[in-house]
C-alpha cells in the first residue's frame, strides 16, 4: 500500500492537473509513421510516435505487452525521482513500476472496451486526428495527447497524459475513452 501511496504521489507531482495551453492539432497522424520496437529500446522519439502506439494497442495490432516498452520501468521511475530530485531511498521502484503498469493496463482495458457502448469498435477504427495539449509548470516534460479517430461513422476518442523522460516520451497517467 506504502507503495501505491508514493507512486500516486510521485504521479500526481509530475502530472498532476494544471492549464493547459499551446494545443497542436495533427491531421492523419499515421502518415509518415514507419513502425519500429527493438524490444531494447523503451520509450517513443516523439509525442506523434507514443500517440500512434497507443492506437495501434487500442485496434489490436499490437498487444498490450508490446505497448509496455512506451510504459516506465523500475529504472525510469528512478530517473523520474532523480529529475524531480525526490528521494528514492526508501522506494520499491519495481512495485512501483508495476501499480504504474497495472492502472495502465486497466484504464487501456477499458478504453478498448468502451466503444462497444456507441455500437463502434477500435479494430475497425482509422486514426485521424490527433491533439497534443502541453502540460505546464511540471518538473518533468508532459503533454496531453488526445487520440480522434473513425469507426464507421462513429468518433472514438481516448486521451493519455504522456511525459518525457531524458530524450523518450512514456505513457505517464490516465489512458482514457473520451475527451
Amino acid at each position: 500500500m506504502r507503495n501505491a501511496l508514493l507512486i500516486s504521489l510521485l504521479i500526481a507531482t509530475t502530472l498532476g492537473c494544471q492549464p493547459k495551453v499551446n494545443q497542436i492539432a495533427i491531421e492523419d497522424p499515421m502518415r509518415g509513421f514507419t513502425p519500429y520496437a527493438p524490444d531494447h529500446i523503451r520509450g517513443a522519439a516523439s509525442v506523434k510516435d507514443l500517440a500512434v502506439n497507443l492506437f495501434l494497442s487500442l485496434k489490436g495490432d499490437i498487444s498490450f505487452a508490446q505497448l509496455a516498452l512506451f510504459i516506465p520501468d523500475s529504472s525510469n521511475i528512478a530517473e523520474i525521482y532523480r529529475i524531480t530530485l525526490t528521494d528514492a531511498s526508501e522506494a520499491n521502484l519495481n512495485s512501483n513500476a508495476d501499480t504504474v503498469m497495472h492502472q495502465l493496463q486497466r484504464g487501456w482495458i477499458t478504453t478498448r472496451s468502451e466503444a462497444s457502448r456507441l455500437k463502434a469498435n477500435w479494430s475497425e477504427a482509422t486514426f485521424t486526428k490527433l491533439l497534443i495539449e502541453d502540460i505546464v509548470n511540471q518538473k518533468i516534460p508532459s503533454k496531453k495527447i488526445i487520440l480522434e479517430c473513425k469507426s464507421g461513422n462513429t468518433t472514438l476518442r481516448a486521451n493519455v497524459k504522456c511525459m518525457q523522460i531524458g530524450d523518450r516520451w512514456f505513457i505517464g497517467e490516465d489512458i482514457k475513452f473520451g475527451v
